[in-house]
C-alpha cells in the first residue's frame, strides 16, 4: 500500500511538473500528458528481437542521465521545454520523416528522407543501452553509435544519443541531403550538460 502511495503521488508531481512546462513552452497539455503516460509506463529491459516492425518518427526525445529521481522529474520539464524548441529544427532538417525497420535478428533499415542508411543493433546491457553499427554507405560513414532506448507500452519506442554525437551524425545527413544551416540546433543542444537528444518513434500496426 505504502509503494502504491509513493507511485501514485510520484505520477502526481510528473503530471504537474508536464502540465507547468507545457504551459511555459506552448506544448499541448494533451502531448505532455502522453510524455508522462510514456516515461511512467517505459522500460529498458527488452530485448533486440521485439524491435521487430516498423518504427515511424513522433516526436524529438531529450534525456538527461540522473539516478535522481527529483532531478529526473525536473529534467522531465526541461526536457519538454528542448523538445518544444528543436521540433521546428527536425522538420527542417527532414528528421521528421525517419523511420526505421527492424527485423528479429537486429537488423535495420533507416530511412530520412531520400537517405537509406542499414546496419545491425545490439544491446549492451540490460539498462536499455543499444549500439547501432552502421554499413557504410557513400558519403555518409557512421560507424558504431551508442544509444539509450525505452519502449512504452503505449507501444513507443525512444532513442537518444549524446547531444555531441548526435550533431556529428546529423552534419554529415545533412550535407549529404544538402542543408548546412545547423548552427542554432547545435547551440540549443550544446547548452546543457549531460543531454542526450533523439526521436520518440510509434510502431506501424
Amino acid at each position: 500500500m505504502k509503494n502504491l502511495t509513493k507511485m501514485t503521488r510520484a505520477i502526481a508531481a510528473l503530471v504537474m511538473i508536464a502540465l507547468a512546462a507545457a504551459s511555459a513552452s506552448a506544448v499541448n497539455p494533451l502531448e505532455a500528458l502522453k510524455g508522462v503516460v510514456n516515461e511512467v509506463t517505459s522500460t529498458d529491459k527488452f530485448e533486440v528481437s521485439s524491435l521487430e516492425g516498423t518504427w515511424t518518427y513522433e516526436s524529438p526525445a531529450i534525456s538527461f542521465r540522473s539516478d535522481n529521481a527529483l532531478s529526473a522529474a525536473g529534467g522531465m520539464a526541461a526536457a519538454s521545454t528542448i523538445e518544444s524548441k528543436i521540433a521546428p529544427y527536425y522538420s527542417t532538417l527532414g528528421l521528421n520523416t525517419a523511420k526505421f525497420v527492424f527485423d528479429k535478428d537486429g537488423n535495420f533499415t533507416l530511412t530520412i528522407k531520400s537517405v537509406t542508411l542499414k546496419g545491425t543493433v545490439t544491446k549492451d546491457n540490460d539498462e536499455g543501452s543499444l549500439t547501432f553499427n552502421f554499413q557504410a554507405s557513400g558519403a555518409i560513414k557512421l560507424g558504431k553509435v551508442s544509444a539509450q532506448a525505452k519502449k512504452s507500452a503505449l507501444g513507443s519506442l525512444t532513442l537518444t544519443f549524446d547531444a555531441t554525437r548526435v550533431m556529428s551524425v546529423v552534419t554529415k545527413v545533412a550535407q549529404f541531403s544538402g542543408i548546412s544551416t545547423l548552427q542554432t540546433l547545435s547551440s540549443l543542444l550544446s547548452n546543457y550538460d549531460g543531454l542526450f537528444a533523439g526521436a520518440r518513434f510509434a510502431k506501424s500496426k
